[in-house]
């Protein structure tokens, strides 16, 4: 088994991961892909903030829960 992106790891430790991977249901696999996205968009996200980076594609979770707010306050008014 090879990856071009983990030349450190021993084959057999990437053959047990890959193991404990598969073993998981669809949905953790799913549900694991997805918290660990969420976590590194935080973290990018953090990280350009405090360099004072523009946030660029990241903006948008931010608009989301822009107008998501907007919305509930808009409801409340009426």
């Amino acid at each position: 088994m090879t990856c071009s992106t983990m030349t450190d790891t021993p084959d057999h430790i990437r053959e047990l991961q890959l193991k404990l991977w598969l073993a998981k249901t669809p949905g953790e696999r799913l549900y694991q892909a997805i918290m660990d996205n969420d976590a590194i968009l935080k973290a990018l996200r953090e990280t350009k903030k405090k360099m004072g980076l523009p946030l660029g594609d990241l903006d948008f979770v931010a608009e989301y829960l822009r107008k998501k707010a907007e919305k509930n306050t808009a409801k409340v008014d009426q």
